[in-house]
């Protein structure tokens, strides 16, 4: 056993990239909380499209969406990036967006078949991605993860807090770093200041996280779909809590953060001043 004297100042959380507003390291478990239909999957598809830009191999695998529904989402993402909330982008900007992100790999995921272990002889296997290193992996959405115990296949409402354990030893033996869109529980929808027990599942879903962040709607959505989104983290085990704002501009599918909003000097109730 090393002697504490000898150990030097480790770092577990050292950040190996900062992909749509969020940094990341090895080893480590995020989970996306918020109710149905507040812009979970479009940043999921942003953090993933980000990774790969940069090098990183990322995938999403999406219980929800077929891939053609999530290519639809990441090229309007894309235009939002070059254009903006609204305005017409420029074809070749939006390729060249577009073909940055062409690494990532986007997985239409079966309920019944796709099991955590699965989804990892896919990613190293089918995409090669590292035994051990570097990787951002999304997954949409925690409870729909199938996992099979005695008796066979577990309901949705028992299986999130074994997948979120099974999700956290993925993270943790291959150097990973997992995100994963966590429901909420519909009684809890309408709180104003929901703590970690309005996670949908046991008690061992948000004790498995190492940071939970809670997205809502911090506004009216207005008629051009955009709205604005509040941000806070229930826990983080990398450091203080914190709070910030988004900016979903709906058209698009795409999670503006806060310094892209003020750039485009968006007007929440439909276009730009």
């Amino acid at each position: 056993m090393p002697r504490s004297g000898t150990l030097g100042t480790p770092d577990p959380y050292r950040f190996f990239g900062t992909f749509a507003g969020l940094p990341f390291w090895p080893g480590g478990l995020t989970l996306m909380a918020a109710a149905p239909g507040v812009g979970k999957t479009s940043w999921l598809l942003r953090i993933v499209a980000e990774a790969a830009a940069a090098g990183v191999p990322s995938a999403l695998g999406c219980y929800e969406h077929t891939p053609e529904e999530l290519k639809f989402r990441l090229r309007l993402q894309a235009e939002a990036a070059v254009g903006g909330p609204h305005t017409e982008a420029e074809p070749m900007d939006v390729e060249r967006s577009l073909a940055r992100s062409s690494e990532a790999a986007l997985e239409a995921l079966s309920d019944q078949e796709h099991t955590v272990r699965a989804v990892e002889e896919i990613l190293v296997q089918d995409y090669g991605f590292p035994v051990h290193g570097p990787a951002v992996v999304a997954m949409d959405y925690l409870s729909r993860i199938p996992v099979v115990g005695l008796t066979g296949m577990l309901p949705e409402d028992k299986r999130a807090g074994e997948a979120a354990s099974m999700l956290r030893a993925l993270a943790r033996k291959h150097g990973w770093a997992l995100i994963a869109a966590a429901a909420l529980r519909a009684e809890t929808f309408s709180l104003d200041d929901p703590d970690l027990a309005a996670l949908l599942g046991d008690e061992r879903v948000p004790y498995e996280a190492d940071r939970v962040l809670l997205v809502s709607r911090a506004g009216l959505v207005a008629p051009c779909g955009c709205v604005a989104l509040g941000v806070r983290t229930l826990k983080d085990r990398t450091g203080r809590a914190r709070a910030w704002q988004l900016a979903f501009w709906g058209e698009r599918f795409y999670p503006a953060l806060e310094d892209e909003a003020a750039h485009y000097q968006h007007d929440i109730t439909g276009g730009q001043v």
